[in-house]
């Protein structure tokens, strides 16, 4: 019994270790995933003579899903989107973000819950769907670059 419970100490420890945060970080690990560097810089007109650059990470999870990371210049993610039949790992994606979003949730009334709508100072989580058509958006908006439109992330 007790070597049990060392044994799932030791691998909610490990699972734990091996995901890593995003949102207001570095990229995800979604391990095996596929990930291209779509639309690898954008640069943003902004009102300086300075570009503001991002870039845009894709990754097709083996569930279909397709999870986007808008990282900023010195690599630090600051919004997030998902779209697919399956919800990907959350808590990986959003980081420490992730417990607004559940805490927040957890407020809410259990009818109609297929949509998900948090707007704080802090980070803005919008997350919807049903069964096989998940999509979702979370960004930090004092991490967002100069110019950025919220509305292009896709």
């Amino acid at each position: 019994m007790r070597r049990a419970f060392t044994l799932m100490l030791f691998l909610s420890l490990l699972q734990g270790a091996l995901a890593w945060a995003a949102l207001g970080s570095a990229p995800s690990n979604f391990g095996t995933a596929t990930t291209q560097a779509r639309q690898a810089a954008r640069s943003l007109a902004a009102a300086s003579s300075s570009d503001a650059l991002y870039t845009v990470t894709q990754s097709t999870l083996d569930s279909g899903t397709v999870v986007r990371e808008y990282s900023d210049a010195s690599g630090v993610v600051f919004a997030v989107s998902w779209k697919g039949p399956v919800l990907p790992d959350l808590r990986t994606l959003l980081g420490d973000k992730f417990t607004v979003m559940t805490s927040n949730a957890a407020k809410r009334p259990k009818a109609g819950h297929s949509q998900l709508a948090v707007n704080q100072s802090d980070v803005v989580i919008v997350s919807n769907g049903h069964m096989r058509a998940y999509a979702g958006q979370a960004w930090i908006p004092a991490a967002l670059p100069a110019g950025f439109d919220t509305s292009s992330i896709e």
